[in-house]
């Protein structure tokens, strides 16, 4: 007991005892009392000074592997600890003592060659380095050589040694000391040349002699070669950020890949695949590609090509396949960054590259693996900045071939639920559900179509050419070749390369021969169309025509017979369900058409208009939403404000109609009328004419949305007084100026009351009241849950559709009515906040229109599920942060009221994460609802962060708007808290918004809640996260945290009014301080980050020095743990800043200079930022007062008596 205190000295031979103590503890018989005493003992060994000779004296082979392994635990803890303080003997002896034990390891020792052991060496070792190498051991890479030549095991120490060495020093910056990590980082680069020898030397080494078939030799030298290629790969991971070294080792590199990929070794051949990847940097700079064009020189990459050529050819096997895999993003690699380098240099001894690169595309789409074959045509992405290469000569054949395989590449015939041999096998390999494997699917055609248009654009001729053929054999027997399996695909490049066609239209034109052929090609399309039956056939006969006709000239007389044909394809076989693929393919044509083609249909309107007209009856409400969005973006040519309202009073009557009864006014009027409305009042029953009566009643909900939604979409009002004038979208007001009116706000405002009303009457269906009207036999929980798609989102998993043929009827209405219940929501929602922003003036000069906005709009969000308000967050930011200040006006309240929701919602929610957290115990489903939390927490964070960053700060400083009865307030200087290594270059000063400073108002009551939730979105976890997955996100963060910088700012240089108004006292400032000191941990993953709150830290520190002299010590003392003395010795510093006069201009103290005088205050607080853990606080800021709410006005004026304003033009 008295040898287990760890208070007295270890005496006497303690080592049989430690060694019993070592082994009891690997016991699994041993008990927790002796396991604890054994630990103590260890322990107490560990920490005394005898730990280094014991260490030594436990390495005697004969002890287990246990004792061996602890002994090398000892003796790292020794050098770690106390290296520096030996004396230089006792430092060189304890070195001898250790290379002497590595070297008389016996090669048929087993606990010698046994990983733990041999890493437990090269640990100690590379301690060692750490410390002395250069200065006291300048043979180190000598010795290692030495030591690699006695045998496998010590070889396979002196790689794991450059490996940890390479890793602590280049990769991890794992020394404490920066200047020592800086040093040795400049030495290991000086040594590369001696590395990449020394590894060479070792990779042979371990292929040299006849490895037996089997045995400990053959295990150990296999780890080596496999050892020996990790450290290759680190090598050149390592000379990434000096890419010019890459000449200097170009044949060193190359070399043992060669030989990797002859020697049939998959592992090995697969960490060679790696080591060349490292080579090859996808994105980069020009001086970056630069000194890889050595690679792409002299045919040094062939053997790379042939091999991935062979391997390609080998029939499936998991062990293949994974190195064929490899090997296809190597290939992605190479091909992406030499299409990179050639749009820069176009050097002529690379060309031959391109010649493998296309004749190994053209084998991998034809391999049956889809990952593979999508990996491949993703390089045709990369090649869309070097399309020259696409007009050489030499290429042409190849090419060609390429182009003509494309239809087979694009195949859906790796699908999982469908494939057969030989795809079936790759499909299971690859993807566990057909909806992952429909996103690498259509990466692949979507690749494809890239090069088909690319290749047409440079050889429309060739192009043309292929695909007349295919034509022609179409046009012989439809129906039987609808049968073959290439048909679809085949069409779909058709159609592709008719459209590219488009673009150069004019050089077809002049080319009569080729002009005549199109116009036969439309007769033929044509008069097959008559007779066709087969559905595949009669898709693609009609994509082919609506692809065809927009070649001709727009006098052509055959246009008026094909524009008849495609419209009445809208209600082709309407009674036959099998065609309904065929009508809705067409009805995306349509409004294809009608938005690209506008110059063919706008001279034959009337008689699509009669046509239309005809077949009205017959169409669905998705053909007639979209035939009416079509229509109205063809009208757009006309720019008259009569013709649109013609259009709208024919096409919207109905509408009008609906929404003004009294039926749909009442039904909407409340959540639980409506609810009711739509059956969910009565019991779920399967009488199948009382569900259709309710059926009917939801189509009519989503029909007379979505038709609104797509005129609104659609219709497109000129923005020139001129072109506004001379259309007559213009009215006079009393003042003589003109006012361009929206030709649909007068219908439009006939059923706002209904619209709005419905809107809110949707958002409060998910409250607890509305719910009691819901009839017991529904299971809530499911009928009013997100739809699959939205909890696919939320996940970040690809959504497979549900075929409700699969499905049972109950399950089958809870899906239906789920989607209908969002879509109607979001359409609508979509729907009036751009009607809003579209009439501009016209919608705000109604009577009602401040309580659409407060009540509408931003009414009941509490009952918002949260992914759905991260839609709503979205849908409001673009058009609120570019629109007026007259307009924005309107929203201050609005906004309000939503921060103050926002602010109490995601505080409630990151408490609940931090709470489920802690909790002890989760069975699988709370562990899948909790991260479900949390990623919808994360969502709506981040989207937050973007609307904030948007409405709060002046999107362009060069041209500020007027700001009518805002506050104010200075505008903060942000190129104080530039954070690029030059601190001369100031980046440009963002001020507050217009929407900025009137939240900031008093009168607004929001202010605590902005400021509340600024401040925790530092300290939460999400804001890192989110700064680091997205650049957009990482923006918002940014700005969304200048905001509250901003803010803090501002409340600083206004501190006597401020503090008698009692925004921000003493008790605030502190709590502030501690939430800015608080999030430097979190943020230290990114050095721009932290490097603002670096700064305003000081920045604030300033400020309120002589405001709260001891507040921000006091904070700093609590919180950063530094010491007094330190503390002192700064705001010594500060204060000669403050008051000296050479100082305050900047010349001689800069921010940055600021910036490392904090962090050298704080280096104990954030030293351990890879593990240092946060408390997070959440809440508002005490004692931030809240005045009584009182309304927002920005105009003298009252919207009611707008209208007078204006009278006809």
């Amino acid at each position: 007991l008295v040898r287990m205190n760890e208070n007295l000295p270890v005496t006497g031979d303690i080592l049989p005892d430690l060694i019993s103590a070592i082994e009891c503890n690997f016991q699994p018989t041993t008990d927790y009392n002796m396991r604890s005493a054994s630990y103590m003992l260890i322990e107490s060994v560990k920490e005394s000074n005898q730990c280094l000779e014991i260490g030594f004296r436990m390495l005697d082979i004969c002890f287990s592997i246990y004792v061996q392994q602890c002994g090398l635990q000892f003796i790292l803890h020794a050098i770690r600890t106390k290296w520096p303080s030996l004396p230089p003997v006792v430092q060189q002896l304890s070195k001898d003592r250790l290379i002497n034990c590595l070297l008389s390891s016996p090669a048929n020792n087993d606990i010698r060659s046994t990983p733990a052991i041999m890493e437990g060496f090269a640990q100690c070792i590379v301690a060692i380095v750490e410390c002395d190498w250069p200065q006291k051991w300048k043979s180190f890479i000598e010795d290692c050589r030495s030591i690699s030549k006695i045998g496998p095991s010590q070889a396979m120490v002196v790689l794991s040694v450059i490996g940890r060495l390479i890793e602590d020093v280049m990769e991890f910056e794992l020394i404490e000391d920066p200047s020592r990590n800086k040093e040795l980082r400049t030495v290991v680069l000086d040594s590369a040349s001696q590395f990449f020898d020394l590894t060479l030397e070792m990779i042979k080494q371990s292929n040299a002699g006849e490895i037996p078939p089997s045995g400990a030799e053959s295990s150990v030298r296999q780890r080596m070669l496999e050892k020996s290629y990790h450290l290759l790969n680190s090598l050149i991971a390592s000379l990434n950020p000096r890419p010019h070294l890459f000449t200097k080792f170009v044949d060193k590199i190359l070399e043992p890949a060669r030989d990797a990929f002859k020697s049939g070794n998959i592992p090995v051949a697969e960490i060679a695949i790696s080591c060349l990847e490292s080579v090859f940097p996808r994105k980069a700079s020009a001086k970056n590609y630069k000194p890889v064009v050595i690679f792409f020189e002299s045919g040094r990459l062939n053997f790379a090509y042939d091999f991935i050529m062979m391997i390609s050819l080998l029939p499936f096997d998991q062990q293949n396949y994974t190195l064929l895999k490899a090997a296809t993003h190597l290939f992605f690699d190479i091909a992406t960054c030499f299409c990179s380098f050639w749009e820069l240099f176009e050097i002529e001894d690379c060309i031959d590259n391109w010649d493998s690169i296309f004749r190994l595309m053209l084998s991998l789409l034809k391999h049956p693996s889809t990952y593979c074959r999508m990996w491949c045509s993703l390089i045709f992405n990369s090649m869309k900045n070097c399309k020259k290469v696409y007009k050489i000569e030499r290429f042409a054949p190849i090419l060609t071939e390429l182009f003509k395989y494309i239809p087979k590449a694009t195949l859906k015939n790796g699908e999982p639920s469908k494939a057969v041999e030989p795809f079936r096998a790759y499909a299971k390999f690859d993807y566990e559900t057909n909806a992952a494997f429909l996103i690498d699917y259509h990466r692949l055609r979507e690749a494809c179509e890239v090069f088909v248009g690319d290749w047409v654009a440079s050889n429309w001729r060739r192009a043309y050419s292929v695909v007349m053929g295919w034509l022609d054999e179409i046009l012989k027997n439809p129906a039987e070749a609808s049968s073959d399996e290439c048909f679809m695909t085949t069409a779909k490049v058709i159609h592709v390369v008719l459209d590219s066609l488009v673009d150069v239209i004019e050089d077809v034109k002049k080319t009569v021969f080729e002009y005549t052929i199109i116009q036969a090609k439309v007769d033929a399309v044509m008069n097959a169309l008559q007779n066709c039956q087969v559905v595949n056939a009669v898709q693609v006969l009609v994509s082919t025509l609506s692809s065809l006709f927009p070649i001709l000239d727009v006098s052509d007389p055959r246009i008026p017979g094909i524009l008849c044909k495609l419209i009445s394809s809208l209600t082709l076989g309407i009674d036959d369900p099998e065609m309904a693929e065929v009508r809705h393919h067409f009805t995306y044509l349509f409004i294809k058409m009608a938005t690209v083609h506008q110059a063919h249909l706008i001279a034959h309107i009337e008689l699509i208009w009669k046509e239309i007209s005809a077949v009205a009856g017959q169409l669905s409400d998705h053909q007639k939403c979209a035939v009416v969005e079509g229509l109205f973006a063809l009208c757009k040519l006309f720019k008259n404000f009569e013709q649109y309202a013609q259009l709208m009073s024919v096409t919207l009557q109905q509408t009008v109609e609906f929404w003004a009864s009294a039926e749909i006014m009442t039904a909407v009027s409340k959540p639980e009328n409506f609810l009711i409305y739509i059956g969910l009042g009565d019991s779920l029953t399967n009488n199948d004419s009382l569900n259709l009566a309710y059926h009917t009643r939801r189509k009519q909900f989503s029909f007379h949305v979505k038709i609104l939604h797509s005129v609104i979409s659609r219709l497109e009002v000129p923005t020139e007084i001129e072109d506004a004038k001379t259309g007559g979208f213009c009215i006079t007001d009393v003042q003589g100026n003109l006012r361009i009116c929206h030709p649909a706000a007068e219908l439009f405002q006939m059923m706002f009351p209904t619209l709005f009303t419905f809107l809110r009457c949707l958002k409060g269906i998910y409250s607890v009241s509305s719910l009691k009207v819901v009839h017991a036999t529904y299971d809530k929980a499911k009928l009013f849950d997100l739809t699959d798609a939205e909890k696919s989102a939320v996940m970040g998993k690809p959504h497979e559709t549900k075929k409700f043929k699969d499905m049972q009827r109950q399950e089958v209405f809870y899906e239906k009515m789920k989607l209908f219940l969002a879509e109607l929501s979001d359409h609508l929602q979509h729907l009036l906040i751009r009607c809003v922003f579209a009439f501009d003036w016209q919608f705000f000069a109604l009577p009602n229109a401040a309580s659409y906005v407060e009540h509408g709009i931003f009414g009941d969000l509490e009952n918002l599920m949260d992914y759905r308000l991260r839609l709503f967050l979205r849908r409001v930011i673009t058009p609120l942060s570019n629109s007026t200040t007259e307009v924005q006006s309107y929203f201050v309240n609005g906004l309000a009221k939503l921060v103050e929701h926002l602010n109490d919602r995601l505080i409630a929610r990151w408490h609940l994460i931090m709470k489920k957290e802690n909790a002890c115990e989760f069975d699988d489903e709370q562990t899948k609802q909790q991260i479900f939390t949390e990623n919808v927490v994360s969502l709506l964070t981040r989207e937050l962060a973007l609307f904030l960053r948007s409405l709060l700060l002046q999107q362009d400083p060069e041209k500020p708007r007027a700001t009518p009865k805002a506050v104010e307030l200075p505008e903060f200087n942000s190129s104080a808290m530039d954070t690029d290594a030059n601190d001369e270059q100031t980046s440009s000063s963002n001020a507050l918004s217009f929407l900025g400073k009137s939240l900031l108002q008093r009168e607004v009551n929001c202010y605590a809640s902005l400021v509340s939730l600024l401040l925790n979105m530092l300290s939460w976890r999400e804001s890192v996260a989110a700064f680091h997955i997205s650049q957009v996100a990482g923006l918002a963060i940014l700005e969304a945290v200048e905001f509250c910088f901003i803010f803090l700012y501002i409340l600083t240089k206004h501190y006597f009014q401020l503090q008698s108004n009692g925004i921000l006292d003493e008790e605030s400032f502190k709590h502030a301080y501690a939430f800015i000191l608080g999030a430097m941990p979190q943020q230290c993953l990114n050095p721009e980050f932290v490097g603002r709150l670096y700064d305003l830290a000081v920045q604030l520190y300033e400020h309120f020095r002589n405001i709260y002299p001891n507040a921000a010590q006091t904070v700093l003392l609590q919180t950063t743990e530094c010491s007094l003395g330190d503390l002192q010795a700064f705001d010594k510093k500060i204060l000669n800043a403050l008051e000296n006069p050479d100082f305050k201009s900047c010349n001689k103290v800069t921010l940055k200079v600021k910036r490392d005088w904090f962090k050298s205050l704080i280096k104990k607080f954030l030293k351990p930022l890879k593990t240092h853990q946060v408390r997070q606080i959440f809440g508002e800021l005490p004692p931030l007062q809240r005045p009584s709410p009182q309304p927002f006005f920005t105009s003298s004026i009252s919207p009611n008596t707008l209208p007078n304003l204006f009278q006809e033009s």
